[in-house]
């Protein structure tokens, strides 16, 4: 492959990395999984680009001036490259942890430098190669302005390497954020700037007031809120997964602006509610934890708050929630003891409101 081909890939890949680099995603769960595999994958190309390319620049004499033997300047000119691209590499995979760093004050600031190096350490490289290989260029300009460079970043690259060496030898205590402290700088800025309701409204499950208080706000400003919920309250991918229970959460801690536009979909998700109990009864192991996501309790709680006026609607299907409930469970849940509490707990709720709104 020609030199100018081999840079221009190099380059290009260069250019996603940095994109990557100076993004700092925010991804979860299958995205981040997916956004990892990525990075490793232009990583991966890099780091094969990158020892093609330098292989191509010795060929053709750009780097006789490390030594005039052979033998020693093949040597030299692989630790030249490992160093570059080993800092690179470490940068990069490094980057990922942009998001969770509890450093503070000084140690903060001095990493920056390291978490963007695959946006900035490449250029030490891909510069001096670009002389080197315009043979006009390498022969008009001083030899400084590719030697320099490349030397700079192999040690800079060593030095980035050895750095969780050098801290973790000298025993060096790095000042960190505590948790809340932490929390409440990244998690803020993350509400904030979240656009998805979807992702939003997950903040319900937090344990700290203020940030479901947030993101409840930031829920509420948006025009088409109860849309979204309505909505995520019907969902069924027709595999028994529901999103119900985020809506109920939310309901638990926030007034609705149009509690009648909310009926219908209630009483279906009332329904499917009571279709789900069943498989979970019927299990071989009893676990709390196929339970607990149902909160029927909270349900109960959310119709006794909000939507007492609509009480005659809900109750055929709470009758038939109560039904699903007293289905018998047909195995023991030794196992587990806390699905019987819930259970319990569950049927008590139900009872309640039914009594209530007999």
């Amino acid at each position: 492959m020609p030199a100018i081909l081999l840079f221009i890939l190099t380059a290009l890949v260069y250019i996603a990395m940095a994109f990557m680099n100076l993004q700092k995603t925010t991804a979860r769960g299958e995205y981040l999984i997916g956004s990892g595999l990525i990075l490793f994958g232009i990583i991966a190309v890099y780091v094969i680009t990158s020892l093609l390319l330098t292989i191509s620049v010795a060929s053709r004499g750009g780097f006789d001036w490390l030594s005039p033997t052979p033998s020693t300047r093949k040597v030299l000119i692989g630790l030249l490259w490992l160093g570059m691209v080993g800092g690179v590499v470490f940068c990069a995979m490094l980057s990922t942890e942009y998001n969770t760093d509890r450093t503070t004050g000084i140690v903060r600031t001095l990493s920056m430098p390291v978490y963007f190096g695959s946006a900035w350490l490449p250029l030490l490289m891909l510069i001096p190669y670009a002389i080197l290989l315009n043979p006009q260029w390498r022969e008009s300009l001083s030899p400084a302005l590719y030697k320099f460079p490349l030397v700079l970043a192999c040690v800079l690259g060593v030095v980035i390497l050895m750095i969780p060496k050098i801290v973790s030898s000298a025993n060096i205590q790095v000042p960190k954020q505590s948790d809340a402290e932490w929390k409440k700088e990244h998690l803020t800025a993350s509400i904030q700037n979240e656009t998805s309701l979807e992702t939003l409204i997950k903040h319900v499950k937090d344990e700290d007031e203020w940030v479901r208080k947030m993101a409840a706000e930031k829920i509420k400003k948006d025009p088409q809120y109860e849309d979204h919920l309505i909505k995520t309250l019907s969902r069924n991918d027709g595999y028994g997964h529901h999103d119900f229970y985020w809506v109920y959460m939310f309901m638990d801690q926030n007034q609705v602006d149009h509690p009648d536009r909310f009926v219908e979909s209630i009483n279906t998700s009332l329904l499917s509610i009571s279709k789900e109990i069943p498989p979970i009864l019927s299990k071989s192991f009893l676990y709390s934890g196929d339970l607990s996501i149902l909160n029927i309790d909270v349900v109960c709680k959310v119709l006794e708050k909000q939507f007492q006026n609509h009480s005659g609607v809900f109750r055929p299907n709470m009758l038939k929630l109560q039904e699903a409930l007293d289905t018998p469970a047909t195995h023991s849940s030794d196992k587990d003891p806390e699905f019987d509490g819930l259970l319990q707990q569950y049927k008590n709720a139900v009872q309640s409101w039914l009594e209530t709104h007999g």
